[in-house]
């Protein structure tokens, strides 16, 4: 019976694999001639190639003055909301496909990552996010090392000053730390892609756990305890959606995929660390 039921689990998650790889495909274009009613210019196809016109052009409606008032923000088109499914369907199929030039079903990873990362500020603004750091200082012991050195207590009271901001705004903390992410991830998975390609899809991954603290601070009106640095993500959450990501994206079975994911993780980590003792050591040399 365990054997029969284990096999059943096992054909069922391959179908499911094969159905998660299955690309996005264009529409079939329309045999038929048509002739803009804009430039007067005769095609085939569902668009004008002279000037982008849709055929049957139909009388304005409601949802076309949505769509223009979302062109504002550049989300009037549908690569928005398939690139959000597909982010958590097939993530890493997705971004394969992406990087094997199937840049015109998705929206960009840059807007993408703007576009979470504002969405992620505006709810923990509504859900009244306070921060425990107060007026503490996060250099505290070298501000009284060299309290007789001005221009040392100004050059950390800066940096100071934006990490208390960076950790008052954890969407923007998220945004920033994802710097050290796409390092840690090119040093780990170095063989198996070039760095640009790991940041674009390093891009699109941030977009999806954003996406999912921001889903959480709506829920919880609180971050996650353990979170899966650098992102705002429960431990329980963020450690599954990352293995899965990683394991379609690098064609990876489970083990691999969540040992590199902590690889990861530690990488990041370190090279944070790295960058926070940086001035210090910079004050010590000069």
């Amino acid at each position: 019976m365990s054997v029969s039921l284990s096999h059943r689990i096992g054909a069922w998650w391959r179908r499911l694999d094969e159905r998660q790889q299955r690309p996005t495909v264009h529409t079939e274009m329309s045999d038929g001639a048509h002739t803009c009613v804009n430039c007067g210019t005769a095609f085939v196809g569902r668009f004008c190639p002279q000037c982008g016109l849709r055929v049957n052009r139909r009388r304005t409606t409601t949802k076309d003055i949505v769509q223009e008032f979302l062109e504002i923000w550049g989300l009037g088109s549908r690569t928005v909301f398939r690139t959000v499914y597909e982010l958590f369907w097939r993530p890493g199929y997705m971004i394969r496909d992406y990087l094997n030039g199937h840049q015109p079903f998705y929206y960009s990873p840059f807007k993408m990552v703007v576009f979470a990362t504002l969405v992620f500020a505006l709810i923990a603004s509504l859900r009244g996010i306070e921060s425990n750091v107060g007026d503490a200082f996060i250099y505290g012991d070298v501000f009284q090392r060299y309290s007789d050195t001005p221009w040392v207590i100004s050059f950390f009271a800066r940096i100071d000053k934006l990490l208390v901001w960076l950790h008052t705004h954890p969407a923007y903390q998220t945004f920033v730390a994802d710097i050290f992410y796409i390092v840690a991830s090119w040093i780990v998975f170095l063989k198996r892609m070039t760095f640009f390609e790991v940041f674009f899809s390093q891009l699109y991954i941030s977009c999806q756990m954003q996406m999912v603290g921001a889903l959480w601070v709506l829920v919880t009106g609180s971050e996650a305890y353990y979170n899966v640095p650098p992102f705002a993500v429960p431990i329980l959450i963020g450690v599954p959606l990352l293995c899965c990501d990683y394991a379609q994206l690098y064609r990876l079975h489970l083990w691999p995929a969540l040992w590199r994911t902590v690889l990861t993780f530690v990488l990041t980590l370190l090279l944070m660390l790295t960058v926070g003792a940086l001035p210090i050591l910079l004050v010590k040399i000069f």
